[in-house]
C-alpha cells in the first residue's frame, strides 16, 4: 500500500504465528528418532517375555519378576538420573540410551546362540532396558524445549504423542508376528536395529545444544533431589498432575495385566481380536494427537485436560460390562478403546506441554524425573495389584475396580486448580528457593475467576 509524500507509513503487522514444524528439519529428525526408538522398545517389551516363555519355559512368577524389573528403575534411579541429566547435553544422553539398548538386546540372541541363556540373564537385561528408558524419556522431555520455541511446544508434543500411542499398540502387534515367524532372538535383533537407526537420525540434527552452565556452588545430588521434590510439592499444578498420573498408571497397569485373560478366557475371543481392539485404540490416539492443539486453543488447556481425562476414564466402565456374542462385545469394546485412546492422548499432550511451561529449563530434567518416580514407579505395583485382584475377586471384578480407579483419578483433576486454566503460562516460574526472603512472583497463567 503506497503512502502520500510526507505521510508516515503504517507500522508492519506483526506475525505471531509460529513456524510450521513440518518445515523444521531438526525437529523432524528428532521426531523420526523418537518414533524409531520407541517402536523398538515396544517390540522388545513383548519379545522379552515371549523369549522367556518359548526359550526358558518361564513360570508366571518369573514373568512377574521380569516385568517388574523393567519398571523398577523408575523407582530406584529416576531422581539421581534427573540431576545428572540437567548437568549434561540431552542429545548425547538420548544417543547413549539408544546405544545401551542395542548392547542389552544383542545379548539375548548371543547367549541363546551359545546355549547359555538363563532366566536371570533376562532379569538383568530387563532392568538395563528400564534404566535406559529412564534416561531416554526424561532426556527427551528436557530436550524438546531446546530444539523448538515455546510457541511450538504444543504442536511438537502433539506429534510426539502420536508416535508414542501408535508405537505402544503397533510395536507389540509387530512383535507377535515377528516372534511367530522369525523367533524371539531375531525379533530382539530387529528391535536393536531400530535403536541404531534412531541414533543415526539424532546424529543428523544440526542444532548444537549448549552445555548447561555449571553452578557457582555445585550442590550435592541429594540436595538437588530434595529441591526438585520441593518444587513439585510447592507448585499447585504439578503436585495435582503427579498424584493423578501415579494413580492412573497404577490402575492402567492393573487393567492391562488382566485384559488378555478377560478377552481370551472370559469373553472367549482370540488374540487377533485382542490386537484389533488395541489397534483401534491406537487410531483413536492418533486422532487425539491431531486435535489436542486446536482444542486447547479454543477451549483452554484446563477444560480440555479435565474433559479429556473424564471422558477417557468413564469409557473404562464399558470394559467389564462387555458380554454376549462376539458381535455385541466388539460393538462395545471397539468404540470404547477408540474413545479412550482419543481423549487420553488429548489430555496427555496438553499436560506434557503444561509441564514444560511450568518448569524452568535449568531444572526440567530433575523435576520431570521426580514426577516420573511417582507416575511410572506405581506401574510395577499396578501389575501386582491387577494379578492379585484377578486371583482373589475374578477377572471381570478386577476390571470393575480398575474402572473405578480411573474415574477417581479424573475426579482428582476436576477438583484441582488445573480445571481453571484458560491459557498456558507465558513463562516458567522463577526459582526462589535460593532466596527464601523474597516473595514468589504471581503466576502469569490466566484463570477463571
Amino acid at each position: 500500500m503506497s503512502t502520500a509524500p510526507g505521510e508516515t507509513p503504517p507500522p508492519p503487522v506483526p506475525n505471531d504465528r509460529p513456524g510450521s514444524l513440518w518445515r523444521h528439519a531438526d525437529f523432524l529428525r528428532y521426531w523420526l528418532s523418537q518414533t524409531l526408538s520407541r517402536s523398538g522398545v515396544q517390540i522388545a517389551t513383548l519379545a522379552l517375555p515371549l523369549a522367556a516363555i518359548y526359550l526358558l519355559d518361564a513360570s508366571p512368577g518369573q514373568l512377574g519378576i521380569l516385568n517388574a524389573a523393567v519398571f523398577a528403575p523408575y523407582l530406584l534411579v529416576s531422581l539421581l538420573a534427573g540431576v545428572w541429566i540437567d548437568r549434561c547435553r540431552k542429545r548425547n544422553l538420548l544417543i547413549g540410551a539408544d546405544l545401551g539398548r542395542v548392547l542389552a538386546l544383542s545379548a539375548v540372541p548371543l547367549l541363546a546362540l551359545f546355549g547359555v541363556l538363563e532366566i536371570h540373564h533376562l532379569y538383568v537385561i530387563a532392568f538395563a532396558m528400564g534404566v535406559f528408558a529412564v534416561f531416554f524419556d526424561v532426556s527427551g522431555t528436557a530436550y524438546l524445549p531446546t530444539l523448538v520455541g515455546r510457541e511450538q511446544l504444543l504442536d511438537g508434543n502433539s506429534k510426539l504423542q502420536a508416535s508414542i500411542v501408535v508405537t505402544q499398540s503397533g510395536g507389540p502387534a509387530l512383535a507377535g508376528v515377528f516372534v511367530q515367524f522369525l523367533g524371539a532372538p531375531i525379533t530382539l535383533v530387529i528391535s536393536a536395529v531400530t535403536s541404531l537407526t534412531s541414533v543415526a537420525s539424532m546424529l543428523t540434527i544440526r542444532n548444537r545444544e549448549e552445555k548447561p552452565p555449571v553452578p557457582e556452588q555445585r550442590q550435592r545430588a541429594l540436595a538437588e533431589i530434595w529441591e526438585s521434590l520441593r518444587f513439585i510439592a510447592k507448585d499447585r499444578y504439578l503436585r495435582f498432575l503427579t498424584v493423578r498420573s501415579g494413580v492412573n498408571n497404577l490402575f492402567f497397569t492393573a487393567r492391562n495385566t488382566v485384559l488378555p485373560l478377560f478377552v481370551l478366557q472370559v469373553l472367549g475371543l482370540n488374540s487377533a481380536i485382542l490386537g484389533l481392539i488395541l489397534g483401534v485404540g491406537a487410531l483413536g490416539a492418533l486422532l487425539g494427537a491431531t486435535i489436542a492443539k486446536p482444542m486447547a486453543q479454543r477451549l483452554g488447556p484446563g477444560r480440555v485436560i479435565v474433559g479429556a481425562y473424564g471422558i477417557s476414564s468413564l469409557a473404562q466402565i464399558l470394559l467389564p460390562a462387555a458380554h454376549g456374542p462376539a458381535s455385541l462385545v466388539l460393538a462395545m469394546l471397539l468404540p470404547m478403546f477408540f474413545v479412550g485412546g482419543l481423549f487420553m492422548t488429548v489430555g496427555n499432550t496438553n499436560v506434557a506441554t503444561l509441564q514444560q511451561m511450568l518448569i524452568p529449563q535449568e531444572k526440567l530434567g530433575k523435576v520431570v524425573a521426580g514426577m516420573r518416580t511417582v507416575t511410572w514407579g506405581s506401574m510395577p505395583l499396578g501389575a501386582l495389584l491387577g494379578g492379585s485382584l484377578g486371583s482373589v475377586l475374578g477377572v471381570r471384578e478386577a476390571l470393575i475396580v480398575t474402572a473405578v480407579g480411573f474415574c477417581l483419578s479424573a475426579l482428582w483433576i476436576a477438583l484441582s486448580p488445573i480445571a481453571k486454566l484458560r491459557s498456558f503460562p507465558e513463562s516458567p516460574p522463577q526459582d526462589t528457593t535460593a532466596v527464601p526472603t523474597k516473595e514468589s512472583p504471581k503466576s502469569t497463567t490466566t484463570e477463571e475467576s
